[in-house]
């Protein structure tokens, strides 16, 4: 009951303050508090088994969050849907986690998802949506919220050992999604430790563009809500609406990953938003290149906080504090409920300053994977430390750095370790480009080439030899890219982050 705990001590103390915000539609703690009981009690009423779980497939709207605490409160495991994903995987999903009972928007009753509606026999409809499209077993939201008896809410699921209370599924760019075991416990812990290092009041308010389904827009979402701050949620991931949302409700916070406040800022430029409220921006979720931070702060006139985490570790590992302000290409101090260390490829320690592979061990480490025992052994080793696939290194001030990008994303070329991350950071600091991305590709001389793909910003020019020439100068030789392509736009997950194995 942690998290209906801290919605409880905010309805009693500020029922009327505003827990979410959603177009013109505020909901207050108090209003939150009984709609989450509401729908825990109505859960009570559904012919849910030991093993039963329920699926959101939802925008970021009220409805996930109301539904994300109810399942907590009752005990019933939730998983939520990435809304992007075909309908294959999403019946993949489906299948893997055994989920029975889903709540889903109006806005994915379309013809080629009908199918997937007929694996769960309790569906709760959010919007406008025909009832009968969705099929037999479903009912309106609102009219579920009505459903149940009160004081059901507080009597536990009695579900069966070894399911976690969330299982979050990884983006599956290169395979199936594998689900990601959790639990409330770690959530509050995470919530926790990143309380440390940045200063979140009740009086906040913060733009919540990242997807909630996604790890990075849950626990954006969990930290704020447990201060007894505002949420506002918007379901377009897009610079115009952030910008004009900061000036309508007079945002302090915003989390965002790199590619779109690159795009963000060049907007704001152009005028026509007030965003003085803003003070802390939050990076997360890819490298933020050193240039672009810069440019924030200058821009928008705020303080840009880097952090670093994945979904097995529920999710962040490090954040830079506020009272340090930003760091350039830190990630910042590991939190205080983490212990990281840095390997070398036989597996030794690594001293201060000495890149490696960055393994990380503690409470908020996931449990495994749902359902592949043997990748969970790949990923956790038998001493309990997680082995995340980055490259980085510590500081002599215990600062984290991703120094080389992804391990998997490394590029050989004739014999030398070429780092994406160098390659991009440097191409950043060009004028020109609104995005970089490099990756290798297969040549029989010197095993892979570097080829970067280039987005460029509006109005903006630059030749192919141009960008060459400009790493030539800031890179050694053999980082210079042998191709650069240049596109309109690059392909992205849900949260922002290019797809490398798509621009291969």
């Amino acid at each position: 009951m942690t998290f209906y705990n801290y919605l409880k001590s905010h309805s009693e103390k500020r029922p009327d303050a505003a827990a979410i915000i959603e177009g013109d539609c505020t909901v207050t703690y108090g209003e939150l508090c009984r709609q989450v009981e509401s729908f825990a009690s109505a859960l009570s009423e559904l012919p849910l088994q030991a093993s039963s779980k329920v699926g959101l497939l939802c925008l970021n709207q009220k409805e996930h969050l109301v539904a994300m605490f109810g399942c907590l409160l009752k005990g019933v495991p939730f998983i939520p849907f990435n809304f992007l994903l075909k309908p294959e995987d999403l019946v993949f999903i489906a299948q893997d986690a055994g989920i029975d009972t889903l709540v889903v928007d109006s806005a994915f009753v379309k013809p080629e998802v009908l199918p997937f509606f007929k694996f769960f026999p309790n569906k709760i409809l959010v919007g406008p949506a025909d009832l009968d499209q969705v099929g037999e077993g479903t009912c309106r939201f609102d009219e579920f919220l009505n459903s149940g008896e009160k004081n059901k809410a507080f009597i536990k699921h009695d579900r069966e050992a070894g399911i976690p209370d969330v299982i979050l599924y990884t983006s599956g760019t290169t395979a199936k999604p594998k689900g990601v075991m959790l639990n409330e416990e770690q959530f509050d812990e995470n919530c926790s430790g990143f309380l440390e290092h940045l200063d979140i009041t009740p009086e906040d308010r913060a733009i919540v563009a990242l997807p909630l389904f996604h790890s990075f827009g849950n626990i954006m979402a969990l930290v704020f809500i447990r201060v007894g701050a505002a949420l506002i949620l918007l379901k377009q991931f897009q610079p115009k609406t952030i910008l004009a949302s900061i000036a309508a409700h007079k945002a302090t916070f915003l989390p965002l990953v790199p590619t779109i406040y690159s795009f963000l800022v060049d907007l704001y430029s152009r005028g026509g938003y007030d965003v003085s409220s803003l003070h802390t921006c939050i990076s997360g979720g890819a490298a933020l290149p050193e240039a672009l931070l810069k440019k924030v702060e200058e821009v928008l006139d705020v303080t840009v906080i880097e952090g670093y985490g994945l979904t097995e570790t529920s999710p962040v590992i490090a954040v830079n504090r506020m009272r340090d302000g930003s760091v350039a290409g830190s990630v910042g101090p590991v939190l205080p409920n983490v212990e990281v260390t840095i390997v070398d490829e036989s597996g030794n320690e690594a001293g201060p300053g000495q890149v490696g592979e960055i393994l990380v061990k503690g409470k908020t480490v996931m449990s495994g994977y749902w359902n592949r025992a043997e990748e969970t052994r790949e990923m956790i080793q038998p001493d309990g430390w997680l082995k995340t696939g980055d490259l980085g290194h510590l500081d002599e001030k215990g600062r984290l750095y991703i120094s080389a990008g992804r391990k998997k994303d490394l590029i050989i070329r004739a014999g030398e370790n070429v780092s994406p991350l160098a390659i991009e950071n440097t191409l950043m600091g060009h004028p020109a480009p609104a995005e970089a991305a490099a990756v290798g590709i297969p040549d029989e001389r010197v095993g892979e080439k570097v080829k970067v793909c280039i987005v460029l910003r509006e109005g903006a020019e630059a030749t192919e030899q141009e960008l060459k020439d400009f790493c030539r100068k800031n890179l050694p030789p053999f980082m210079t890219p042998d191709i650069i392509e240049f596109h309109e736009s690059l392909p992205k997950t849900a949260t922002g982050k290019i797809i490398k194995d798509q621009l291969k």
